[in-house]
């Protein structure tokens, strides 16, 4: 099981569940006090089973390895990094945290939310499937269906719901609709900084490296790696839609900035502006922040 194929296990119990125990003396409570503080006997003294949102909630992050279980106490896992635990930093630090823990843990339960969420990343940024009914038919097109196991619209509700919490993506209304659009974007803005290694400039294929280590969901990641056997290889030196888009972004908004220079080995970041047919090639990132 893992939080895509479990339907209570939303980003915001998570995340409810997590602060409250970052704000106790030691990081911990007892499960019974836990669960009548989130979740008070008056609203779910009619519930089929006892407290079925908090404790499949909790059970999906204790799997995770967010939270662990020891006696009868809930507690924050201790060997988590220390700003994850730090109150005053482990909300803001919470969707990283999940990140790492989801996607480059070696967490076997997971597997099957990082394909999809990789295959997400893939797909072309201007058009991609936006709805449960486009990701079905774009399934059924590109062949993946028994790849990926997307088998209902509940599995793309929380395919949507992370991915949008962790900043791999983003959503807005469109002819009454919601639309969903894959756009890293807010991921790396958080983390691009640590990829420089206090470096001041890199080489863009050593970033790419560096972010797939962090994040096996980008370009020569494990997970992008196995979703791209399934739907075609990039062409060589190109980086997707979705990876490009954020890139340029940042760059926008001064964070990094993109060079090319002619001695170098040159990255192709495909057109990011439907009206130009131009691409961009680049060799390095310097970091301005």
């Amino acid at each position: 099981m893992s939080v895509l194929k479990e339907p209570l296990a939303t980003p915001s119990r998570v995340r409810g569940v997590f602060r409250y125990l970052l704000q106790t003396k030691e990081k911990r409570e007892k499960t019974e006090v836990l669960e009548k503080i989130l979740s008070p006997d008056e609203l779910v003294k009619n519930a089929p089973s006892p407290r079925p949102m908090l404790r499949k909630t909790i059970n999906e992050i204790v799997k995770a390895g967010l939270l662990v279980k020891e006696d009868e106490e809930i507690a924050i896992n201790p060997d988590l990094p220390e700003n994850a635990r730090n109150p005053q930093f482990g909300d803001k630090l919470l969707p990283d945290t999940l990140a790492e823990l989801f996607f480059a843990s070696n967490n076997e339960d997971e597997e099957d939310f990082g394909r999809v969420c990789a295959w997400y990343l893939a797909q072309e940024i201007y058009d991609a499937p936006g709805s449960w009914e486009e990701v079905e038919r774009q399934v059924d097109r590109q062949k993946v269906g028994y790849f990926l196991k997307m088998s209902n619209n509940n599995l793309y509700g929380q395919m949507d719901d992370w991915m949008c919490y962790m900043g791999f993506a983003w959503g807005h209304a469109l002819g009454g609709k919601r639309v969903t659009v894959p756009d890293p974007t807010a991921y790396l803005k958080r983390n691009v900084k640590p990829l420089f290694n206090e470096q001041k400039e890199i080489i863009v294929k050593d970033f790419i490296t560096r972010l797939a280590k962090k994040c096996p969901l980008f370009e020569t990641g494990q997970f992008r790696e196995e979703v791209e056997a399934e739907i075609g290889r990039r062409q060589p030196n190109y980086l997707s839609n979705s990876t490009a888009f954020a890139l340029f972004r940042l760059q926008d908004e001064g964070y990094i900035k993109l060079e090319r220079k002619s001695d170098a080995d040159l990255m192709i970041l495909p057109k990011v502006n439907s009206q130009v047919d131009d691409d961009s090639r680049i060799s390095h990132i310097i970091w301005i922040g």
